[in-house]
């Protein structure tokens, strides 16, 4: 796993003090949000650029996108207007300073001959700041745009290791060719990738799974792991699994570090918070989107019928994230549940990402510093 070479710690994802506070989801239109507001984030080029440097000059951690290749029909379009994140993370390298800059790959799309090389490119253009979400895959109509099957649920993960073999023997700083001959990526000859990453042994790696599938292959590759909390007993149950996991594989690396997925609506007041929450979210909520979004997910997921249906507005809201909505206050008291639970950091949505997190920075940080976040 991922080590610091120095104390300095560039790359904040690698100082293991503090709570990790990221931007969640940015790169395509409307983030994580199935509205029809018309504040909804337009995810154009300019925006992204001004967000990314207002969250790098105000201390946050790490960019996290989504990778997105295909909308979300609706009675807006969600999602469809996107940029693809190893590119994006390129870009912001040289306007940013000292953020994280992480990319979302789908395993099933993008060869890991290529994404390793990718990231070498961002690590040295960064001065070491890139980082990697590893996604095995899951929506049938991203794998129709690119003509692929799409595979069993476990198997996906089978093909993801398989990657992240080859991936991360890339990635280190090495002369050696090798040959690969795998189930899935089959045959491949003297396979190098100079110079490899400024980090060493490897970037930063986070990866998302809520399937026992999917928790294992996150204890077997990742230094993060991305997970949603639906309540504070759901959570420990959830980091408590992630343990056993560990004892079970037996992971000689430092334990991972998980990091929940929550949205944020931050005002003066919770009265003007809930007012807009509620705008957004419930008058204004997408219908056919979210109906469209929680059938295509469904088959993926190993959430009750009923919890879905109560989760609804969540959905709207912000991608059944866990809600943060409230005063500067109620927002540090619901980051530091986020530790109570036992995560060591959080991704964070917002509606319009330009317009409110300058807010967010201004006032919540400074209590959070102050809370001992």
């Amino acid at each position: 796993m991922t080590s610091p070479d120095s104390a300095t710690y560039l790359n904040p994802m690698l100082n293991p003090e503090g709570f990790k506070l990221g931007v969640f989801a940015y790169v395509h239109e409307g983030g994580v949000t199935i509205t029809k507001a018309p504040e909804r984030w337009g995810a154009r080029w300019p925006d992204i650029a001004a967000m990314a440097r207002v969250a790098d000059w105000g201390g946050m951690d790490f960019l996290l996108p989504l990778a997105r290749w295909k909308g979300i029909p609706g009675e807006v379009d969600n999602r469809h207007w996107s940029f693809e994140t190893l590119t994006q993370a390129a870009a912001l390298s040289g306007i940013t300073e000292r953020i994280s800059l992480l990319s979302t790959v789908h395993t099933p799309v993008v060869h890991p001959v290529y994404a390793a090389k990718a990231l070498a490119t961002i690590d040295h253009a960064s001065g070491g700041r890139a980082g990697l979400n590893i996604v095995c895959g899951w929506n049938k109509a991203d794998y129709d745009m690119f003509g692929l099957q799409l595979m069993e649920h476990d198997d996906r993960y089978v093909h993801g290791m398989e990657w992240y073999e080859i991936w991360s023997r890339l990635v280190r700083d090495t002369n050696d060719p090798f040959d690969y001959d795998g189930t899935y990526f089959k045959d491949l000859k003297g396979i190098s990738g100079m110079p490899g990453t400024v980090q060493q042994p490897q970037p930063t790696v986070i990866s998302a799974g809520y399937s026992p599938a999917g928790r294992d292959y996150a204890v077997k590759t990742a230094d993060y792991f991305l997970t949603v909390m639906v309540d504070e007993d759901e959570g420990v149950r959830g980091i408590a699994d992630i343990r056993d996991r560990e004892k079970r594989f037996g992971r000689r690396a430092e334990p991972l570090k998980p990091i929940g997925v929550a949205y944020v609506v931050c005002r003066e007041t919770r009265e003007e918070a809930e007012a807009f929450h509620h705008y957004y979210a419930v008058e204004n909520a997408d219908t056919k989107g979210v109906d469209h979004y929680v059938a295509a997910r469904a088959p993926n997921a190993d959430t009750p019928e009923p919890l879905i249906r109560e989760l609804r507005m969540r959905w709207a809201a912000g991608n059944s994230a866990y809600p943060l909505v409230g005063s500067p206050e109620d927002i540090v008291e619901g980051l530091l549940l986020f530790r109570k639970v036992g995560f060591c950091g959080a991704a964070l949505s917002f509606v319009n990402y330009l317009d409110e997190l300058p807010f967010f920075i201004e006032r919540v940080l400074p209590l959070a510093r102050e809370a001992g976040l």
